[in-house]
This record gives C-alpha cells, structure tokens and sequence, in this order.
C-alpha cells in the first residue's frame, strides 16, 4: 500500500471512491437488466402485432363493407355494394343458367315448358337463390369480421400486459436505484467520519503521550513531575530518585 492509500484509507477519501465506484457499478448493471428486458418485451409485442395485424385489419374491412350492405353507410353507398357484389362472382350467371336449365327438363318432361308455371317457379327460385347466396356472403362478412375483432381483442390485451410489463421493468429499476443510492449514501456517511475519528485517536495518542512524559521528568519548578527521576526540592535531583543529593 502506497502512501497515497494510506493517507486516502486515514482520511476515508478511499472509502468514498469504493462506494461511489460499487454505485456506479450497480447503476449500470441496474440499466442493463432493464434495457434487455424492454428491447424483449419490445420484439415480442412486434412479433404479436406482425401476425395478427393483417387479420385485425382484414376483420376491419370486412366489418365495414358488412355496414355498407346493411345500409349503415347510406343508400348510395349500399346501392353501389349491392351492384359490385351482383357483378363480383364469376360463377353467379353460371350457377342460374344450370338451375333454369334443369328447371326446364322437369317442366318438359310434364308437358309445361315455357308455361306461366314454369316462369313463376323459374322466378322464385332464382329470388330465393340470390337471397342465400347474398345471406350466406353476409355471414362471411360477418364472420372475416368477427375474426378482426378476436384479433384486435388479442392485441389490445397484448398491448396492455406488454404496457404493465413495462411498468413493472421501469418500477423494479427505480427501486433498484433508490436502494443503491441508500448504500452509497450510508457509505459516504461512514466514510465522513473516519477522518474525525482518526484525529481523535491520534490526539488521544498524544496527550497520552505527553501524559507520560511529564511523568518521567517533571519537578515542582516546572521542569518536570513530582516524583520523576529529575525532581528534588531544590532543583538538583529527585527525593529518592537517581539524582537526589538530599538538598546540598
């Protein structure tokens, strides 16, 4: 140990750079704990969003066009989705033209093609056609948006609980830091009083000191203490000390 050391660990100068340096140290490691748990909390929620946002969104639209066909967009605009939806499927005027087909033989072969009978069946039966097929495309719509709103439902909690996550990560770290601070601050104060105590003993050591120095060579003349090895009471030696003449 240097001298420097020494006189650092006399006056707590050294102690005070421990403790700074253990809080620095903790401070950082504190820091590091917290950022790797953001950026995984951050990469799993942005996984979570990359695979359910294209079905929250999809459920989006499809919830939307929905509204249009029921008319909660306005009667333009339902007007128009009824158009794109009659015109949208490719196997709509196949699909007729089979059932008017095999509606044809039927009344042939009962001697009533191209009867009023055949045209009213013909009707009804492409009406109540066109009802399921738009009912049944209502219930996919409904369904795509039922299956947006799940989707939604898991982001939002996923949202929610990477929030509290978060919390949690930035409270546990505020905590960590506050109980750092304590110790460093206990430290210091340690630390503090080690100089003033230092100089205590020292000055104990020196009156205590000068204490048995008196005692060795003091005398009632002021050169030294009764019964020390210099005192007699003329000032020549000590009464039944080494240098004691007995007065002459």
């Amino acid at each position: 140990m240097g001298l420097g050391d020494m006189l650092g660990s006399f006056t707590g100068a050294t102690q005070k750079k421990y403790a700074n340096q253990a809080y620095e140290r903790a401070t950082a490691q504190f820091a590091q704990g917290r950022d790797k748990g953001l950026d995984a909390y951050g990469q799993g929620y942005s996984q979570a969003q990359g695979y359910l946002t294209p079905y929250s969104q999809q459920g989006s639209q499809a919830n939307n066009l929905y509204g249009t066909y029921l008319g909660l967009n306005g009667a333009d605009a339902q007007r128009s989705a009824l158009a794109d939806y009659a015109g949208a499927d490719p196997f709509r005027q196949y699909n007729e033209d089979m059932a008017n087909r095999g509606m044809a033989r039927q009344f042939n072969r009962m001697g009533m093609l191209d009867s009023g009978n055949m045209r009213l069946a013909t009707a009804r039966a492409s009406l109540e056609r066109g009802s399921q097929d738009y009912n049944n495309y209502l219930q996919r719509l409904a369904g795509l948006g039922q299956q947006g709103y799940g989707a939604a439902s898991m982001l939002g909690n996923f949202a929610m609980q990477n929030g509290s996550n978060v919390a949690g990560l930035w409270n546990n770290f505020a905590k960590n830091q506050a109980g750092a601070e304590v110790q460093r601050a206990n430290a210091l104060a340690q630390a503090a009083g080690i100089l003033p105590n230092n100089l205590m003993r020292l000055g104990g050591l020196a009156i205590g000191a000068y204490t048995g120095m008196r005692g060795m060579f003091g005398d009632d003349n002021g050169t030294g203490q009764k019964g020390g090895l210099n005192y007699d009471d003329n000032g020549t030696g000590q009464k039944g000390g080494l240098n004691y003449f007995g007065g002459q």
